[in-house]
């Protein structure tokens, strides 16, 4: 009897040894489903119908799958996991993507460090007069702020040169109107701060202009004073006036005098006419011939 008896233990033994091989290593683990390309909530019904757990993992960028919808699970598709077990769902983000920021009026080490921290490149940048925005600060970006790009695109900066200097040229002894449609046209305002008689500058050109030359910026004013040529007085009559009273009439009104004989002359002293005669309007300086009689 010893010996069937331990021939029965032995075998006893074995089909248990074997029971439990195959309890813990595949009677009690579940296969895990394939969820792969549901949403989270299909596929966390469709692992509790399984007798499995889901929790959401870490997400993940996908350039293939829609946002929202599983990429991978721990354990994969037909994987082994305890019953009852928990599967692990990583859900798709979309494709990995970034707005290009706003970087108007930064610096460019600024503008780099926002870039670099959007997971964007900084690819170039050159430099533009700017009237608004100081020297140095960024004027607009290309693309332009918002513009959605993969992660390491490049995105180039216009930097400002800050405002445009303008040179302005002495314009003295030259036309008043050509100066000042050349000056506007350039952003500078233009202002007569006077007009004043010459007789050695033609009406309508510049007597002076201030700053007479200069650097200046957009907006900046250049004054002039311009010139309303000669001076005209009108020529009184003198006719029958003595010549010493017609000469001192003449002079005082800042006329040069000269005098000569008339046809009839009779040496009587006395002003037959004038050259030019009365009434008519000739600048201050010229000289007046006297006829006399």
């Amino acid at each position: 009897m010893k010996g069937p008896l331990v021939l029965l233990l032995s075998l006893l033994l074995v089909a248990g040894v074997a029971a439990g091989a195959w309890w813990f290593g595949w009677e009690r683990y579940t296969t895990t489903p394939g969820v792969l390309g549901l949403d989270e909530a299909a596929a966390t019904s469709e692992l509790e119908d399984s007798g499995l757990r889901a929790e959401a993992g870490e997400p993940a960028y996908s350039e293939n799958v829609a946002a929202g919808l599983v990429i991978a699970t721990d354990p994969g598709p037909g994987g082994k996991v305890l019953d009852g077990g928990t599967v692990s769902l990583t859900l798709s983000l979309g494709p990995e993507r970034y707005d290009v920021p706003d970087l108007v009026g930064q610096t460019e080490d600024q503008a780099q460090d926002a870039l670099a921290a959007t997971n964007l490149a900084f690819g170039a940048s050159k430099a533009r007069w700017s009237e608004t925005v100081p020297e140095g600060q960024v004027i607009r970006t290309s693309p332009k702020p918002g513009t959605t790009l993969k992660p390491g695109a490049s995105v180039d900066l216009v930097l400002s040169r800050g405002r445009k200097p303008i040179e302005v040229k002495d314009w003295t002894g030259e036309s008043f109107d050509d100066a000042s449609a050349a000056l506007e046209k350039r952003g500078l305002q233009v202002s007569v701060t006077a007009e004043e008689y010459s007789d050695s500058v033609a009406e309508g050109d510049v007597i002076s202009q201030d700053p007479p030359t200069a650097t200046l910026f957009r907006g900046d004013t250049v004054s002039f004073v311009v010139s309303l040529g000669p001076e005209l007085v009108e020529v009184p009559r003198v006719q029958a006036m003595g010549v010493d009273a017609a000469t001192e009439l003449l002079e005082g009104l800042g006329f040069e005098v000269e005098t000569e004989e008339s046809g009839t002359y009779l040496g009587l002293g006395y002003v037959a006419s004038s050259d030019p005669g009365a009434g008519e309007e000739i600048p201050k300086g010229s000289t007046i011939t006297l006829f006399l009689v």
